[in-house]
């Protein structure tokens, strides 16, 4: 992409738009493990259960445990012998990858919860690793680091593999569809990965968040602009506009109908953001009247999760469903 191409995406996707107040859903407060402070959702599949971690215990930094969430009822889903762990995706199997602290309390495994399987240690082809994301296929996507520098695996049938660019360079993934293609980020852009063949689309600066099953890919520019926007299938650059007074803006997931949720920060805070698919903004509600928000998945139903701060005077947040 051309510098003069770039700048274009920028200018346009800093466009303020009118914001709907809520795209037609609403939130439902999931809780946590313990009834105490707090919780996150990271994923949810098309079945509607939710994963992510919530904070266990008291005190200042409190360990947090992987949930899973399913029909009014949060399950610890364990760790791999450590204090913690995190879930981060769920597939439609029920299928859920994350990280968890090892028995020593130091080093940190991705991992794969089955149901009546529970929690598989994935390894490391270096020093820590963490799973952000698992196919309908059972195909998990993550990343290690390796002497300071984070590099992406794939996981299938037992079997790690480094994922890299053509030239060597690190790919670290953000997110794989039913087809095998990966989103990520690949020498300072955003890119794709898909049967060894690595696509560098060419903005310096920016990321891949996630994709879609049609090859659509979220994206956003990096420090100090964060202007979200879709990288389509067919090579168009879509903005996603952004409601008045945004001072930055990020995507973290698209759906198939390219329905784009992720967050904007104005001078009041961060909230949690709905994009149609031609780019409107809507503020999803918070759980509390100008409370803080973010947004962290979408499904195909158009449903969200992520987390929403209790408050306007304290840091407590739980984790949202926003549904229909």
């Amino acid at each position: 992409m051309s510098a003069a191409a770039a700048a274009v995406v920028l200018s346009v996707s800093l466009t303020a738009a009118p914001a709907a107040a809520s795209g037609g859903l609403h939130a439902v407060d999931l809780g946590t493990l313990t009834g105490t402070c707090c919780s996150v959702a990271y994923d949810l599949n098309d079945q509607g259960v939710v994963v992510g971690a919530s904070q266990v215990g008291t005190g200042e930094n409190p360990p947090e445990r992987a949930f899973r969430w399913r029909n009014g009822t949060m399950t610890d889903l364990g760790t791999l012998g450590g204090s913690s762990a995190s879930a981060q995706a769920v597939n439609n199997n029920g299928w859920v990858v994350g990280y968890s602290l090892l028995a020593d309390g130091v080093t940190t495994h991705a991992f794969l919860w089955r149901p009546a399987l529970g929690m598989l240690d994935l390894g490391s082809l270096g020093a820590d690793s963490v799973a952000v994301d698992v196919n309908d296929a059972g195909v998990v996507v993550g990343y290690y680091v390796d002497s300071g520098t984070l590099r992406g695996f794939r996981w299938a049938n037992g079997v790690l593999t480094q994922l890299t660019t053509t030239s060597g360079h690190p790919f670290v993934p953000s997110g794989i569809n039913r087809y095998g293609m990966v989103s990520g980020t690949a020498e300072d852009q955003p890119a794709t990965w898909q049967a060894g063949t690595v696509r560098l689309y060419g903005l310096l600066g920016a990321e891949g968040t996630a994709l879609n099953d049609y090859g659509d890919v979220a994206a956003v520019t990096g420090y100090p602009y964060y202007v979200p926007f879709v990288w389509r299938a067919s090579d168009m650059n879509d903005p996603l506009f952004t409601p008045a007074a945004t001072q930055f803006a990020g995507t973290t997931d698209i759906n198939e109908a390219r329905h784009v949720v992720g967050w904007r920060q104005d001078a009041s805070g961060v909230r949690a953001v709905f994009w149609s698919p031609t780019g409107t903004p809507h503020l999803l509600p918070g759980l509390a009247p100008g409370a803080q928000s973010r947004a962290h998945a979408v499904n195909k139903h158009g449903q969200a999760v992520g987390q929403g701060n209790l408050n306007t005077t304290t840091g407590d947040y739980h984790a949202v469903l926003w549904t229909h």
